[in-house]
């Protein structure tokens, strides 16, 4: 996709395919551009039936009907992107695009939030942020969850885990101690490793977190401290040749590379394997597929490749996670369904869920939400730094990320295709990739000054950054 504009993504895809999906993912001939009602479209697998609830509850409360569509992660994108092809894009939805929220506000995607002074009361310090929720000093786009955060934690089977010699309470935490572990269970006939290679997003995001628990000193391919590109450094090569040993040596379940996360999660929590790498919702998700199986969850942190090493993962400010159509023909209601997301019985709701954890985490400490889902929540709070930012140092550089293009192959297709074997030269891949970002944001750069925005290379690059630490903006 590296030779198409934003534009062109934003709305490629062919109509009978969206007839087609669109109705498969609940879309009407109504949608948001007609008809009653409000439609509600959500990718979080262990909040739909807390949202589902919610959605009836907003109905009384509102006195619109509000219909609830949950989409498997997998499909979402290709949901959204048909639905808003076919001018059938649902009131409210989920951010799933990967896209930066200057170009959603340019291609008219989503509305601004009016958000009343009660709401914005609600907020925690911090959460609205010019260039990732807000531009121009609009609110675009509501965060729900707390930046501290990784996809990557340890999930396992403690029984399987136990069988096989090992403390379910003193889980593997390194490359080497958590080989042995596979080795172990391997040995007591059992399947080591759960993957979701076949989801691609999923895959991209873990491999970000893991490079940096292995020393990465950026996020997303970036170096802090320059603004460089370089996803061929030492510690991606690392976090994905450690993936590649395990599938090579049967460690990974056979037929990885065709599940979706939904496949992978449904098919751990009925005890096919052993560990499962994924993020908080996996206990919700568990929840929601196979309630039985979560007392036989466990959890330790992102592994490291030295023992006794302690992980540090980067994200940035809140993310906008939840928006109103640009085309939605009712954007009062629409408004105020968003706006009911900033409640305490909402947020007290969306702990329960076990997602990923709510902005506040202290309302995790008294939720009612399982242990493991209580200790990964801590594992952030110790593990997880906020990254500095381009986008929130100077605003402007939201006008160069609205004109950036998807790159492609992007990480998580060279994941798959090394693992799979169709890449035989990982270090080449990658610094391919790190070109052609590169390049892309040069193009999208030079188009930003020419059209007046002022912005430079310069603002990527953090030279008083610090390891392990928060990021403060002087």
């Amino acid at each position: 996709m590296s030779g198409i504009s934003r534009r062109a993504f934003l709305g490629a895809s062919g109509a009978l395919a969206a007839t087609t999906l669109l109705a498969a993912c609940g879309g009407g001939a109504g949608g948001s551009s007609g008809g009653s009602g409000l439609r509600w479209w959500d990718h979080y697998s262990a909040l739909q039936n807390f949202h589902e609830d919610w959605a009836q509850r907003q109905s009384q409360a509102m006195g619109v009907s509000v219909e609830y569509t949950y989409n498997d992660v997998t499909r979402a994108i290709e949901a959204l992107q048909l639905a808003n092809q076919g001018k059938q894009l649902p009131d409210v939805y989920t951010n799933i695009l990967n896209i930066p929220l200057a170009a959603l506000v340019r291609e008219g995607w989503v509305h601004e939030l009016a958000l009343s002074d009660e709401v914005k009361a609600r907020l925690p310090e911090g959460a609205l942020t010019e260039g990732i929720t807000n531009i121009d000093g609009k609110v675009y786009g509501l965060p729900l969850f707390a930046f501290r955060q990784y996809a990557a934690a340890t999930w396992f089977n403690r029984d399987i885990v136990a069988a096989a010699g090992i403390d379910p309470a003193n889980p593997p935490t390194s490359y080497d101690a958590f080989r042995d572990a596979c080795r172990r269970i391997a040995a007591q006939g059992e399947v080591p490793m759960m993957l979701a290679l076949g989801g691609k997003a999923r895959m991209r995001e873990q491999i970000n977190d893991m490079a940096c628990a292995a020393g990465f000193p950026g996020f997303e391919g970036r170096l802090f401290t320059t603004g460089e590109f370089a996803y061929h450094h030492d510690a991606y090569v690392t976090a994905i040749d450690f993936w590649k040993e395990l599938n090579d040596t049967g460690a990974i379940i056979p037929g990885a590379i065709n599940f979706t996360v939904a496949n992978a999660c449904t098919r751990w929590a009925a005890g096919t394997a052993g560990f499962f790498p994924d993020g908080p919702w996996c206990a919700g998700g568990v929840k929601a597929v196979n309630p039985e199986f979560v007392p036989t969850m466990e959890v330790g942190p992102i592994l490291t490749p030295e023992p006794g090493t302690q992980p540090v993962v980067y994200r940035g400010a809140p993310a906008s996670q939840i928006f109103v159509a640009g085309s939605t023909a009712d954007p009062g209601h629409a408004i105020a369904l968003v706006s009911s997301f900033t409640t305490p019985e909402y947020q007290a709701g969306l702990a329960a869920g076990m997602d990923q954890p709510p902005m506040n985490l202290d309302i995790v400490e008294t939720a009612d939400v399982t242990e493991p889902y209580r200790r990964v929540v801590g594992y952030f709070r110790d593990q997880v730094k906020r990254m500095p930012e381009a986008v929130v140092r100077n605003p402007q550089v939201a006008a160069v990320e609205a004109l950036e293009k998807p790159i492609s192959p992007d990480l998580g297709d060279i994941v798959q295709g090394y693992l799979g074997g169709n890449i035989p030269d990982l270090r080449a891949a990658l610094r391919q990739l790190s070109d052609a970002s590169t390049a892309d944001r040069e193009r999208a750069l030079k188009q930003a000054t020419d059209e007046g925005a002022q912005v430079s290379l310069d603002d990527w690059a953090f030279p008083d950054w610090q390891q392990a630490t928060d990021y403060v903006y002087a």
